[in-house]
């Protein structure tokens, strides 16, 4: 007997009907997100993570030293030979044909389209774009050490899109200075706090460049320079600052700037799913992608070789390429 549901078959094109498609769904207003990763910005020249042929980072360092705990043990270390050399902040980097695009579909599509960005290098100059895994040129402050003793149950736990975790920011949330109170949700209760509380750029605000302290190591960073005589500070409590960047062994829900609650909704309310430049290895990706398949949502996937393999539960269209040119 034939089997009913057959597997169905990788499907690729080099533009075409699968781009006609998907205009078409953007012309239709359908909610329409889209998922940049790193190579959307190759052609811009920024480094990306992973591909040999690419000069890719990832497998050479990023793995084991973009973390909380390689941060803490040497935070000038962690700067001068990892951060610095791989993610310094001097502008050279512009938007190439593919950020361009996007901003154009953007400004056509503004209540059905919607760009989350796995990408720090702020090349997105689109308004409400969600940048999940920080941006380079600004700063946040963690604590001294990570106190995660709590229940790992979450608030709303069978919500359809799970990427941060609700009750830990809400915990967090306690903690803050009774000044910043007044920018929490609504929703959101807030009893007397068990801890000391903490500082305000570790949860709600970013730290610009013009606010690091000291003097001389902001300069330091305004020009440029390849190395740092000291690590940046906090300018509320003087603790050595990593830059505002989504680290291994943090999670979604640690600072506001990764709106994590907001990406859950985006997702959660689309028809249509597309990924653009990205090798499907982080969690965003990762719970997209399951979510479109629970909800047979359409995928439309723009890479060079990183291909998803369409089936049963996944209906993916390839679109192979460069993702300026695509």
């Amino acid at each position: 007997m034939p089997n009913p549901h057959p597997r169905k078959k990788r499907r690729t094109s080099l533009r075409g009907q699968s781009s006609k498609q998907l205009a078409r769904a953007l012309l239709e207003e359908k909610k329409t997100v889209f998922v940049t990763g790193a190579g959307l910005s190759v052609a811009s020249g920024v480094r990306p993570f992973r591909g040999e042929e690419d000069n890719g980072l990832w497998e050479e360092v990023i793995w084991k030293t973009a973390t909380r705990s390689s941060f803490r043990k040497d935070p000038l270390d962690w700067y001068n030979k990892f951060w610095l050399p791989n993610f310094r902040n001097d502008n050279s980097h512009k938007p190439n044909e593919g950020h361009l695009a996007l901003e154009k579909i953007s400004s056509l599509f503004p209540k059905s389209c919607q760009i989350i960005t796995q990408n720090v290098d702020g090349l997105h100059e689109i308004p409400h774009v969600v940048e999940a895994h920080g941006r380079v040129g600004l700063y946040k402050c963690i604590p001294e050490e990570d106190s995660d003793t709590d229940s790992d149950s979450d608030d709303n736990e069978d919500r359809p899109v799970h990427l941060g975790h609700r009750r830990k920011s809400r915990l967090i949330r306690q903690r803050l200075p009774e000044e910043r109170k007044e920018n929490v949700p609504n929703d959101i209760t807030i009893s007397k706090p068990r801890h000391p509380k903490i500082c305000r750029f570790q949860q709600l605000d970013s730290i610009r460049l013009d606010e690091i302290e000291p003097q001389h190591v902001r300069q330091a960073l305004q020009m440029g320079e390849k190395t740092l005589s000291a690590p940046p500070l906090c300018p509320s409590c003087a603790r050595p600052v990593p830059p505002q960047a989504l680290l291994f062994d943090e999670g979604y829900h640690s600072h506001d700037f990764y709106q994590f609650e907001r990406m859950e909704k985006v997702l959660e309310e689309a028809e249509v799913i597309v990924f653009v430049g990205t090798s499907f290895q982080v969690q965003i990706t990762t719970v997209a992608l399951e979510h479109a398949r629970d909800h047979a949502i359409p995928v439309y996937n723009f890479n060079t070789k990183d291909v998803l393999n369409s089936s049963v539960r996944l209906n993916v269209e390839n679109i192979l390429g460069r993702c300026h040119i695509t």
